[in-house]
C-alpha cells in the first residue's frame, strides 16, 4: 500500500487544480515523499488487554442499546475495524481502511457488543448497518472527492465534501445545487509551507484538524507501539459529542481515502 493519501496517480492534476484555489508558491515540489508502512503493518496489533467490566454470565439482552462514550477520553486508536479509547472499544468500522469499496460506515458500539468483547466471547462483532452514525462515499466518476453524510439523529446535517488539496485536506459543507461548497475544516501538517508540502504524505508526522478560525480541534498521527504503527487521534477536550464523532468520522474517512477507497 502506498503513502497517504493515495490519489490514483493524480498528484499533478490535483496540484494544478489547487494552485488556482490556493495561493501560489515558488517552492519546488519534492521528488518523493517519505514512505509509510502499509495499512496491514500499521494495524497488525492486538488491542490492549481489557479487564472485564461485565460478568461473563450477563445476558446481553439485559444491557441497554446505547452507551455514552466517556467525554473525558480524548485519545482514540484504530485496531482493525474497531476504534478504541483507553477504556476499551468504542466505535466500529464496516470495513478495514484498505478495503477497495465505495462506502465506509462507522457506528457506536452498543453496550451488548462491548460486553461480549470484554468478556472474551468474541472480537468478531458483526457490523449493524441500522446503527450507522455516518457513511462515507467514494462516488464513481469523481476523482479526489469523498462525501460524508449522517445516518443518525444528532449527527451533522447535510453533506460534507472531503478533498485533498496541494498542501492539505479540505472539508466543505455541500450547499444547494449551484452554490459553491462552504469551508468548514482543514487537515494538514504543521510547520512552514515547505515542510507542509514535503511532509504532506508522511503520516508519521502529525496532522492538525483546524476550523476556519484556525483553532486546532484534533491532531492525528501514526504512532509507534510495539515497533508497529498505530493510527491515533487526540481530540480537543471541549468538543461536544456531535463534533467528537464527526471528527472521528472525518479522520477514518481520510485514512480510507488514502489507504483504500474506490470500488476497484
Amino acid at each position: 500500500m502506498n503513502t497517504v493519501p493515495e490519489q490514483r496517480n493524480q498528484d499533478g492534476a490535483i496540484a494544478r487544480h489547487e494552485a488556482l484555489a490556493e495561493s501560489a508558491t515558488t517552492d519546488p515540489l519534492p521528488a518523493s515523499s517519505p514512505p509509510i508502512p502499509s495499512y496491514e503493518a500499521a494495524t497488525n496489533l492486538s488491542p490492549p488487554a481489557i479487564s472485564p467490566s461485565v460478568a461473563p454470565n450477563v445476558v446481553a439482552d439485559e444491557l441497554p442499546d446505547y452507551t455514552v462514550v466517556d467525554s473525558n477520553q480524548t485519545t482514540f486508536m484504530i485496531y482493525g475495524t474497531f476504534i478504541h479509547n483507553p477504556n476499551g472499544p468504542a466505535y466500529h468500522l464496516s470495513s478495514l481502511l484498505d478495503a477497495h469499496i465505495s462506502k465506509l460506515r462507522i457506528r457506536r458500539l452498543r453496550a451488548e457488543d462491548i460486553a461480549l468483547i470484554e468478556a472474551g466471547r468474541t472480537r468478531n462483532v458483526a457490523f449493524d448497518n441500522s446503527t450507522t452514525l455516518y457513511e462515507a462515499h467514494d462516488p464513481p466518476f469523481l476523482e479526489n472527492e469523498y462525501y460524508i453524510q449522517s445516518r443518525a439523529s444528532g449527527g451533522w446535517p447535510g453533506t460534507l465534501q472531503l478533498r485533498f488539496g496541494f498542501r492539505r485536506w479540505h472539508i466543505r459543507r455541500v450547499m444547494e445545487q449551484g452554490v459553491a461548497p462552504q469551508a468548514l475544516l482543514t487537515c494538514g501538517k504543521t510547520g512552514g509551507l515547505k515542510k507542509m508540502v514535503i511532509e504532506r504524505r508522511n503520516e508519521m508526522e502529525p496532522s492538525e484538524w483546524k476550523d476556519t478560525q484556525g483553532r486546532v480541534l484534533a491532531t492525528d498521527v501514526l504512532r509507534l507501539e510495539g515497533g508497529k504503527m498505530l493510527p491515533t487521534i487526540e481530540l480537543s477536550k471541549d468538543l461536544d459529542e456531535m463534533w467528537r464523532e464527526l471528527l472521528l468520522t472525518l479522520w477514518v474517512s481520510r485514512l480510507w481515502a488514502g489507504f483504500g477507497a474506490g470500488a476497484g
